[in-house]
């Protein structure tokens, strides 16, 4: 008996051994996740900004009826920025005036595009009524999905979506 309990007295912690076991585990769990959280984030970045170009081109809509003045939705497709602009009693060009709210993609693996060449401008408009000055679509795509918003001449919106990139 007294055998023993010397022998537990002088464990005392873990071996070296352990804890390179231990951190064996560890990094094959890790390299079995990492891939997968990878396409998880990239799903869901796309996903949000896709959700954010609706949500922004639907409130456009709502601030023309509301203020009662012309909105446009201007794509810069270089800067990768979507901005709802106050047209005031501009019709021809929607991305002159002052903006009103603007969406910034980020991410290298998210592109917008969007319809339409007025003066050199690629988006849609809004007059009070909520009819569409220029209607058109917006389309956000990560090269494997796109989402694209249109809007019909009466400021009607619907959703496209499929697989490969804005088409």
């Amino acid at each position: 008996m007294r055998l023993f309990m010397e022998n537990k007295r002088n464990h005392k912690g873990i071996s070296l051994m352990e804890v390179c076991v231990v951190i064996a585990v560890m990094a094959v769990i890790i390299a079995i996740g990492f891939p997968s959280f990878s396409a998880y984030y990239r799903t869901y970045k796309f996903h949000e900004y896709a959700y954010a170009v609706e949500s922004l081109i639907k409130s456009s809509k709502l601030v023309a009826m509301e203020k009662s003045i012309n909105v446009g939705v201007c794509v810069d497709i270089a800067a990768k920025t979507l901005s709802i602009v106050n047209m005031e009693a501009n019709r021809s060009n929607i991305c002159s005036g002052p903006i009103l709210n603007t969406l910034r993609v980020d991410d290298a693996f998210v592109s917008l595009s969007a319809s339409g060449t007025m003066e050199g401008a690629k988006g849609l408009s809004f007059d009070p009524r909520g009819f569409a000055i220029y209607p058109g679509h917006v389309c956000a795509s990560n090269g494997v999905k796109y989402y694209k918003v249109v809007v019909g001449r009466f400021g009607a919106t619907r959703i496209e979506r499929g697989s490969g990139g804005c088409p």
